[in-house]
Protein backbone atom coordinates (compact mmCIF):
# COMPACT_ATOMS: atom_id res chain seq x y z
CA UNK A 1 0.00 0.00 0.00
CA UNK A 2 1.04 3.49 -0.78
CA UNK A 3 2.92 5.61 1.84
CA UNK A 4 -0.17 8.18 1.57
CA UNK A 5 -2.33 5.37 2.96
CA UNK A 6 0.17 5.12 6.18
CA UNK A 7 0.64 8.94 6.87
CA UNK A 8 -3.11 8.73 6.55
CA UNK A 9 -4.05 5.86 8.89
CA UNK A 10 -1.40 7.08 11.68
CA UNK A 11 -3.03 10.45 11.41
CA UNK A 12 -6.77 8.91 11.57
CA UNK A 13 -4.88 6.57 15.09
CA UNK A 14 -4.29 10.25 16.73
CA UNK A 15 -7.31 11.62 15.64
CA UNK A 16 -9.40 9.06 17.51
CA UNK A 17 -6.91 9.15 20.42
CA UNK A 18 -7.50 12.61 21.05
CA UNK A 19 -11.39 12.11 20.72
CA UNK A 20 -11.35 9.47 23.05
CA UNK A 21 -10.06 11.68 25.47
CA UNK A 22 -12.12 15.08 25.14
CA UNK A 23 -15.34 12.14 25.82
CA UNK A 24 -13.36 10.97 28.52
CA UNK A 25 -13.53 14.78 30.56
CA UNK A 26 -17.13 15.03 28.69
CA UNK A 27 -18.33 11.93 30.60
CA UNK A 28 -16.74 12.78 33.67
CA UNK A 29 -18.11 16.59 33.84
CA UNK A 30 -21.49 15.11 32.67
CA UNK A 31 -24.38 16.52 34.74
CA UNK A 32 -26.25 13.28 35.02
CA UNK A 33 -26.04 9.91 35.02
CA UNK A 34 -28.01 9.41 31.71
CA UNK A 35 -25.88 11.91 29.93
CA UNK A 36 -22.59 10.32 31.31
CA UNK A 37 -23.74 6.79 29.86
CA UNK A 38 -24.50 8.13 26.82
CA UNK A 39 -20.99 9.97 26.67
CA UNK A 40 -19.53 7.24 27.55
CA UNK A 41 -21.42 5.00 24.12
CA UNK A 42 -20.03 7.18 22.57
CA UNK A 43 -16.23 7.09 24.02
CA UNK A 44 -16.21 3.77 23.78
CA UNK A 45 -17.24 3.60 19.42
CA UNK A 46 -14.35 5.88 19.32
CA UNK A 47 -11.88 3.67 20.92
CA UNK A 48 -13.07 0.77 18.99
CA UNK A 49 -11.87 3.43 15.86
CA UNK A 50 -8.65 3.85 17.80
CA UNK A 51 -8.21 0.07 18.02
CA UNK A 52 -8.87 -0.54 14.19
CA UNK A 53 -6.44 1.97 13.36
CA UNK A 54 -3.43 1.00 15.87
CA UNK A 55 -4.44 -2.59 14.77
CA UNK A 56 -3.14 -1.41 11.26
CA UNK A 57 -0.31 0.10 11.98
CA UNK A 58 0.93 -2.67 14.55
CA UNK A 59 0.80 -5.02 11.67
CA UNK A 60 1.71 -3.36 8.86
CA UNK A 61 4.83 -5.46 8.03
CA UNK A 62 2.35 -8.75 8.33
CA UNK A 63 -1.05 -8.14 6.42
CA UNK A 64 -2.47 -10.77 5.85
CA UNK A 65 -2.15 -12.89 9.30
CA UNK A 66 -5.48 -13.49 10.61
CA UNK A 67 -4.18 -13.33 14.04
CA UNK A 68 -1.98 -10.26 13.94
CA UNK A 69 -4.24 -8.05 16.24
CA UNK A 70 -4.89 -10.81 18.55
CA UNK A 71 -0.78 -11.14 19.00
CA UNK A 72 -0.27 -8.29 20.96
CA UNK A 73 2.67 -5.98 21.77
CA UNK A 74 6.45 -6.60 21.96
CA UNK A 75 8.95 -5.62 25.06
CA UNK A 76 11.69 -6.92 26.94
CA UNK A 77 11.27 -8.87 29.38
CA UNK A 78 14.48 -10.55 30.94
CA UNK A 79 16.72 -8.85 28.76
CA UNK A 80 14.67 -10.93 25.68
CA UNK A 81 11.61 -10.33 23.63
CA UNK A 82 7.83 -11.25 24.63
CA UNK A 83 4.75 -10.78 23.39
CA UNK A 84 2.46 -9.53 25.64
CA UNK A 85 -1.17 -10.45 24.85
CA UNK A 86 -3.76 -7.68 25.90
CA UNK A 87 -6.31 -5.83 23.41
CA UNK A 88 -4.85 -3.24 21.97
CA UNK A 89 -6.81 -0.41 23.50
CA UNK A 90 -6.11 2.08 27.17
CA UNK A 91 -7.59 1.13 30.69
CA UNK A 92 -10.08 3.98 32.35
CA UNK A 93 -8.89 5.46 34.93
CA UNK A 94 -8.19 3.61 38.60
CA UNK A 95 -11.30 5.53 40.27
CA UNK A 96 -14.61 4.50 42.50
CA UNK A 97 -17.76 6.87 42.95
CA UNK A 98 -16.97 6.15 46.95
CA UNK A 99 -15.68 3.80 49.48
CA UNK A 100 -18.05 0.63 49.48
CA UNK A 101 -17.18 -2.28 51.61
CA UNK A 102 -19.34 -4.51 49.69
CA UNK A 103 -17.96 -3.86 46.46
CA UNK A 104 -14.66 -4.43 47.81
CA UNK A 105 -15.45 -7.58 49.02
CA UNK A 106 -16.93 -8.64 45.29
CA UNK A 107 -13.28 -7.88 43.97
CA UNK A 108 -11.52 -9.62 46.37
CA UNK A 109 -12.96 -12.44 44.68
CA UNK A 110 -11.81 -11.42 41.63
CA UNK A 111 -8.48 -10.64 43.35
CA UNK A 112 -7.37 -13.73 45.30
CA UNK A 113 -10.62 -16.25 45.41
CA UNK A 114 -10.44 -19.86 43.58
CA UNK A 115 -11.42 -17.83 40.37
CA UNK A 116 -9.10 -14.95 40.22
CA UNK A 117 -6.41 -13.03 39.38
CA UNK A 118 -3.93 -14.51 41.96
CA UNK A 119 -5.19 -18.10 41.03
CA UNK A 120 -4.60 -17.51 36.71
CA UNK A 121 -1.06 -16.19 37.63
CA UNK A 122 0.40 -19.08 39.58
CA UNK A 123 -1.37 -21.50 37.05
CA UNK A 124 0.01 -20.34 34.25
CA UNK A 125 3.54 -19.95 34.97
CA UNK A 126 3.04 -23.40 36.39
CA UNK A 127 2.40 -24.62 32.94
CA UNK A 128 4.70 -22.15 31.83
CA UNK A 129 7.45 -23.64 33.61
CA UNK A 130 6.05 -26.99 32.34
CA UNK A 131 5.17 -27.42 28.72
CA UNK A 132 7.71 -29.51 27.18
CA UNK A 133 9.89 -28.40 24.33
CA UNK A 134 7.58 -29.22 21.38
CA UNK A 135 5.33 -26.55 23.24
CA UNK A 136 7.45 -23.81 23.10
CA UNK A 137 4.85 -21.25 21.25
CA UNK A 138 2.68 -21.86 24.00
CA UNK A 139 4.79 -21.41 26.92
CA UNK A 140 5.60 -18.30 25.33
CA UNK A 141 1.65 -17.68 25.39
CA UNK A 142 1.81 -18.95 29.06
CA UNK A 143 4.28 -16.69 30.79
CA UNK A 144 2.57 -13.21 28.51
CA UNK A 145 -0.95 -13.70 29.40
CA UNK A 146 0.45 -14.56 33.45
CA UNK A 147 2.07 -10.93 32.83
CA UNK A 148 -1.35 -9.27 31.55
CA UNK A 149 -3.10 -10.86 34.63
CA UNK A 150 -0.57 -9.35 36.97
CA UNK A 151 -1.42 -5.98 35.40
CA UNK A 152 -5.33 -6.83 36.34
CA UNK A 153 -4.57 -7.71 40.10
CA UNK A 154 -2.44 -4.11 40.19
CA UNK A 155 -5.13 -2.54 38.96
CA UNK A 156 -7.85 -4.29 41.03
CA UNK A 157 -5.52 -4.08 44.78
CA UNK A 158 -5.87 -0.14 43.78
CA UNK A 159 -9.88 -0.02 43.70
CA UNK A 160 -10.34 -2.30 46.69
CA UNK A 161 -7.89 0.14 48.31
CA UNK A 162 -9.99 2.80 46.99
CA UNK A 163 -12.97 1.20 48.44
CA UNK A 164 -11.79 0.70 51.84
CA UNK A 165 -10.52 -2.34 52.17
CA UNK A 166 -6.50 -3.96 52.30
CA UNK A 167 -6.02 -5.86 49.40
CA UNK A 168 -5.13 -8.84 51.16
CA UNK A 169 -4.68 -12.39 49.75
CA UNK A 170 -8.13 -13.34 50.54
CA UNK A 171 -11.59 -13.75 48.65
CA UNK A 172 -14.38 -11.69 49.67
CA UNK A 173 -15.36 -13.89 52.64
CA UNK A 174 -12.02 -13.59 54.32
CA UNK A 175 -10.40 -17.55 53.18
CA UNK A 176 -7.06 -16.79 52.54
CA UNK A 177 -5.52 -17.73 48.92
CA UNK A 178 -4.39 -21.44 48.89
CA UNK A 179 -2.26 -22.84 46.33
CA UNK A 180 -4.44 -25.62 45.86
CA UNK A 181 -6.63 -23.55 43.40
CA UNK A 182 -4.21 -24.10 40.96
CA UNK A 183 -5.00 -26.73 38.25
CA UNK A 184 -1.43 -28.35 38.39
CA UNK A 185 -1.66 -31.11 36.04
CA UNK A 186 2.42 -32.09 35.48
CA UNK A 187 3.34 -33.37 32.06
CA UNK A 188 -0.08 -33.40 30.36
CA UNK A 189 0.28 -30.10 28.00
CA UNK A 190 -3.29 -30.63 26.72
CA UNK A 191 -4.95 -30.92 29.46
CA UNK A 192 -3.47 -27.94 31.12
CA UNK A 193 -4.64 -26.01 27.99
CA UNK A 194 -8.35 -27.21 28.92
CA UNK A 195 -7.67 -26.07 32.17
CA UNK A 196 -6.52 -22.49 31.03
CA UNK A 197 -9.64 -22.68 28.94
CA UNK A 198 -12.00 -23.37 31.46
CA UNK A 199 -10.16 -20.91 33.64
CA UNK A 200 -10.58 -17.92 31.52
CA UNK A 201 -14.18 -18.97 30.53
CA UNK A 202 -15.02 -18.73 34.28
CA UNK A 203 -13.24 -15.61 35.11
CA UNK A 204 -15.22 -14.06 32.49
CA UNK A 205 -18.41 -14.99 33.74
CA UNK A 206 -17.86 -13.97 37.22
CA UNK A 207 -16.27 -10.56 35.90
CA UNK A 208 -19.99 -10.21 33.81
CA UNK A 209 -21.70 -11.30 37.09
CA UNK A 210 -20.11 -8.38 39.12
CA UNK A 211 -20.53 -5.69 36.15
CA UNK A 212 -24.63 -6.09 36.99
CA UNK A 213 -24.08 -6.43 41.07
CA UNK A 214 -21.82 -2.95 41.30
CA UNK A 215 -23.69 0.22 39.93
CA UNK A 216 -20.04 2.16 39.82
CA UNK A 217 -19.46 3.44 36.30
CA UNK A 218 -16.00 3.75 36.75
CA UNK A 219 -15.10 0.28 38.59
CA UNK A 220 -18.36 -1.03 35.94
CA UNK A 221 -15.74 0.30 32.98
CA UNK A 222 -12.54 -1.29 34.12
CA UNK A 223 -14.32 -4.63 34.36
CA UNK A 224 -15.52 -4.48 31.13
CA UNK A 225 -11.87 -3.16 29.78
CA UNK A 226 -10.26 -6.34 31.85
CA UNK A 227 -12.92 -8.73 30.48
CA UNK A 228 -11.58 -7.91 26.79
CA UNK A 229 -7.93 -9.61 27.74
CA UNK A 230 -9.69 -12.20 29.06
CA UNK A 231 -11.78 -12.46 25.96
CA UNK A 232 -8.64 -12.29 23.87
CA UNK A 233 -6.95 -15.20 26.16
CA UNK A 234 -9.59 -17.30 26.10
CA UNK A 235 -9.63 -16.87 22.09
CA UNK A 236 -5.56 -17.59 22.21
CA UNK A 237 -5.58 -20.60 24.05
CA UNK A 238 -8.35 -21.96 22.42
CA UNK A 239 -6.39 -21.52 19.03
CA UNK A 240 -3.41 -23.04 20.89
CA UNK A 241 -5.37 -26.14 21.68
CA UNK A 242 -6.27 -26.79 18.18
CA UNK A 243 -2.82 -26.15 16.93
CA UNK A 244 -1.60 -28.55 19.36
CA UNK A 245 -4.04 -31.02 20.66
CA UNK A 246 -6.28 -31.75 18.14
CA UNK A 247 -4.89 -34.91 16.24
Amino acid sequence: MSDKFWEMVSEAARDEAEAVEFYRRMANAAPCRALNHSIEEIRRDEMDHQAFFESLLCCREELGRSDCRDRGAERIVHGRPLRIPEVHEPYPPIRVECPNPEYARLLLDDYAGMVSEMTAINQYLFHHYDMPEEFAEVTELLEGVAIVEMHHMEILAELIKLLGQPPMYMDGQGRFWDASYVSYLPGHPCEQLQSDIDAEQAAIQTYRQHIELIDDRYIRAILARIIKDEELHLRLFAQAFQRHCRC
